[in-house]
């Protein structure tokens, strides 16, 4: 009698743990919702449907059964993977942002057996930190615009993938013009596949057009824009352009509007490291800067 509730209870709860709907297991079952809510509750599902139940539910089918311990053989990865896969599109960027969040409230040792959740709102501009000799982490929680990266810091540090100084000056220095932070976030405000000509940039964001051909250039040098030529008759081929919406470039500069406001309100900021971002863990030494000496007994 124990195992049959296991197995209604289990079968619930694995459901609701990757947040399906009776409706939405029914659909990857190819069965009625009805018939979902009444192996729930007292019924079986057919014994030749019962593996594809555990496939669609991703879980042995003795785990199912209560054999033996669904904690022993559940996937943290195949877990999240079936909670996203489950989601709406239109649900996945609040999921996305609630995950993040929660991982890094999970390195703060203050918080141990508590899940992080993300507040409904924030008053002032508000980011969850994350600093460990081992990865650094970002997220903005403000709901008018939500983003989260992480990088896993090498041993070596994070120094030595940035070989190409000269070349990493030459984007900076393209960006640090307005007209050219002007023209990508028009491109980059158009729809997927629309092409450019440089004279009818130049005539609607009112830039020089010999400005405009210049920063094409050095777009198309970076792989920002591609070029291409059309035959509408005359002697000289039409060069046209298309922008490649690159994600890195989109996050650069919304980074870069995060920097220029000052990262001062944290809702959770885990700091345990020595090392820095691109200090070579093998060879530094986290305690290079001498610390402040206690006072002598006879200062006053």
């Amino acid at each position: 009698m124990k195992q049959v509730q296991n197995f209604h209870s289990n079968l619930a709860k694995r459901r609701k743990a990757l947040h399906l709907t009776q409706e939405q297991l029914a659909a990857r079952m190819n069965v009625s919702p009805q018939a979902v809510s009444k192996w729930e509750k007292a019924s079986y599902p057919d014994a030749e449907q019962l593996p594809k139940l555990a496939a669609a539910l991703d879980i042995p089918l003795d785990a199912l059964f209560g054999i033996r311990q669904q904690a022993e053989d559940t996937d943290p990865v195949q877990t999240v993977s079936g909670a996203v896969q489950a989601a709406a599109p239109e649900e996945r960027p609040a999921l996305i942002a609630r995950l993040f969040y929660a991982l890094i409230c999970a390195y703060d040792p203050s918080a141990e057996g508590v899940t992080g959740r993300l507040r409904s709102s924030y008053e002032h501009e508000t980011y969850a930190g994350l600093h460990t000799d081992r990865e650094i982490a970002l997220q903005r929680l403000n709901s008018d615009l939500r983003y989260c990266m992480y990088l896993e810091k090498p041993e070596g540090g994070a120094a030595a993938y940035l070989r190409d100084e000269d070349r990493i000056v030459r984007l900076l220095t393209t960006l640090a013009d307005v007209d050219a932070i002007r023209m990508v976030k028009y491109m980059a405000g158009s729809c997927r596949n629309k092409l450019f000509l440089p004279e009818k940039l130049a005539e609607r964001l009112h830039i020089p057009e010999k400005k405009v051909q210049s920063v094409m250039n050095r777009l198309d040098r970076f792989g920002i824009v591609w070029r291409m030529g059309a035959d509408f008759g005359g002697d000289v081929p039409v060069i046209m352009y298309g922008y490649t919406h690159n994600p890195a470039l989109a996050m650069l500069l919304v980074l870069a509007q995060s920097v220029c406001n000052y990262l001062q309100n944290f809702d959770t900021k885990v700091d345990a490291y020595k090392f820095g971002t691109f200090q070579d863990r093998t060879t530094g030494n986290p305690d290079s800067v001498p610390q402040v000496s206690a006072w002598d007994a006879d200062t006053i």
